[in-house]
C-alpha cells in the first residue's frame, strides 16, 4: 500500500438535457498517494495538499470515514499527499472524484470491493450517482437508480475525434447553491422536450451524426432556471459557428462546455475567449478528451 497511487478522473454531468443521468469523464485528475503508513497510529490521516487544499468539506476524508464506518476493517494511520488538476465548484467533477479517491484509498487497505458498493456510497455522499459513475467507469456513463435505492451503472467509449472545449470562469458556484434554483416541478412539455434530446444526443455520439449534437443538447429542466448564475450561458448558447457542435453547462456551472472536433478547437477556444473578454471576466479554456473505458456496474 505504501507509495502506492489511486487516480481518479475529472468528470462532466448532464451534458445538456440528460440532467443527473449522464455524465463524462474527462482526463483532468485527482491524484492521491500514500507516502507513509503508521501502524502505531490506527485510523489517523496526515493530509498534504500540493497547491489549494479544499476550499470547503475534504471529501476524500469523509468518503474514507464513511467506507470505514460501513465496512469495518481496521486501518493504519497514513500520511496521504494529494495533487489534483480538478478545479474546484466549476462543474467538472471536483467532489466526485474526491469521494471515489476516498473510498479508493480505504480499499487498498480493506481489500478490493465490488464498484456497485462503492458508487452507493459515493451518491450518498453526493446526492446524485452520475459524477461518481464516471469517475468510477470512465467514458461516457448512464446511471439509473431503482426504487429501492439501487443504481445501474454502464459506461461506453466517447468518441476520440469529439473534443470538449471547457470554459471556466474566475468564480465558484457550489452544486448545492445551483440545485436551490431549480423548479420543483417540470411540465410535461419540457420532460418530452429533454427525453428526445437525451436520446437524440447518444444516438448522435454513437452514429457519429454531429450535426445533430446542437438541437441535442437544448434543455428546459435546469439551465434556464441556472442562466442568471452563469455569466455568459446565453451568450454561448447562442454561437452561430459551425465549429461549435454544441453547447451546456458544465455540470452545475459555472463553466461552459462547447463540444467540438479537433480541427475546430481553435475557433471554439477563440469564440470563448473573446466572450469573456466581452464581459470582462477571467476564465480558464481546456480543451480536453474523454478518459475512456467500458464498463457496468
Amino acid at each position: 500500500m505504501q507509495h502506492a497511487e489511486i487516480v481518479v478522473p475529472g468528470s462532466i454531468s448532464n451534458l445538456g438535457p440528460s440532467f443527473d443521468a449522464l455524465s463524462v469523464a474527462v482526463q483532468l485528475y485527482l491524484r492521491v498517494r500514500v507516502v507513509e503508513r503508521r501502524d502505531d497510529a490506527s485510523d489517523t490521516i496526515d493530509w498534504e495538499f500540493a497547491g489549494a487544499g479544499p476550499s470547503g468539506e475534504n471529501r476524500i476524508d469523509s468518503a474514507y470515514r464513511l467506507a470505514r464506518s460501513r465496512i469495518g476493517v481496521r486501518a493504519p494511520g497514513l500520511r496521504v499527499r494529494v495533487e489534483s488538476d480538478i478545479p474546484q465548484t466549476a462543474g467538472l467533477g471536483s467532489s466526485a472524484a474526491a469521494a471515489v479517491a476516498g473510498l479508493r484509498l480505504y480499499e487498498s487497505i480493506a481489500g478490493r470491493r465490488p464498484d456497485e458498493e462503492w458508487l452507493a456510497l459515493a451518491t450518498e455522499l453526493e446526492g446524485h450517482p452520475d459524477n461518481a459513475a464516471a469517475a468510477l467507469l470512465g467514458g461516457l456513463t448512464v446511471c439509473c437508480q431503482s426504487d429501492d435505492g439501487r443504481i445501474v451503472a454502464r459506461s461506453s467509449l466517447w468518441p476520440d475525434d469529439l473534443r470538449l472545449v471547457v470554459a471556466t470562469p474566475d468564480m465558484g458556484l457550489h452544486t448545492s447553491e445551483a440545485r436551490r434554483v431549480l423548479p420543483k416541478e417540470v411540465p410535461l412539455r419540457d420532460a418530452i422536450f429533454n427525453l428526445q434530446r437525451a436520446l437524440l444526443f447518444v444516438r448522435a455520439l454513437d452514429s457519429g451524426r454531429y450535426e445533430d449534437l446542437r438541437e441535442a443538447m437544448r434543455d428546459r429542466w435546469h439551465q434556464p432556471a441556472r442562466a442568471p448564475l452563469v455569466p455568459g450561458l446565453a451568450e454561448a448558447m447562442a454561437f452561430d459557428d459551425d465549429a461549435a457542435l454544441g453547447v451546456c453547462l458544465s455540470g452545475a456551472g459555472p463553466s461552459i462546455l462547447v463540444l467540438a472536433t479537433a480541427a475546430g478547437v481553435a475557433t471554439v477556444t477563440r469564440l470563448l475567449g473573446d466572450l469573456y473578454k466581452r464581459l470582462g471576466l477571467a476564465c480558464t479554456i481546456r480543451a480536453l478528451s474523454a478518459h475512456n473505458s467500458n464498463r457496468s456496474i
